[in-house]
């Protein structure tokens, strides 16, 4: 039997652990690749929540578009309606493509976000993990 597989460390990514703030003095984040080069980077975001200074009241967290011309129109994307006495968490899986803007639309925070910023080698020639018997 033999099989042809590519080394671990070719495939494996690399994640750095990612986190921010949203608050009423700071109410936008922008989340930029830290690194740079050949990769391709997913921000993987994993939870938002209220800290424990919250008010009784609504946050709303929205992703903004980028901007330029075009999505001058487009509206934001509401992810998160948070309530300390309803909901002061809510766990999520959403991949985003950086760079990504965060936005305490409504209410007075502090929210939490966290996730994990994923880096992928691109380019090179990928050999799939097929297996060949004879």
């Amino acid at each position: 039997m033999n099989r042809s597989r590519t080394s671990s460390a070719e495939k494996a990514p690399t994640a750095v652990l990612w986190g921010c703030e949203l608050n009423q003095d700071k109410r936008t984040w922008t989340v930029k690749p830290q690194k740079e080069g050949k990769q391709d980077c997913k921000l993987l975001l994993s939870t938002i929540c209220l800290g424990e200074k919250a008010k009784e009241e609504m946050n709303l967290v929205e992703i903004l578009h980028p901007a330029s011309q075009e999505d001058k129109k487009t509206k934001p994307i509401t992810i998160a309606s948070l309530q300390a006495s309803v909901l002061p968490m809510v766990m999520m899986g959403l991949e985003l493509s950086p760079p990504v803007t965060f936005q305490l639309r409504a209410g007075s925070g502090p929210v939490f976000l966290s996730g994990q910023e994923c880096y992928e080698k691109k380019g090179g020639k990928r050999r799939g993990g097929s297996e060949t018997q004879t």
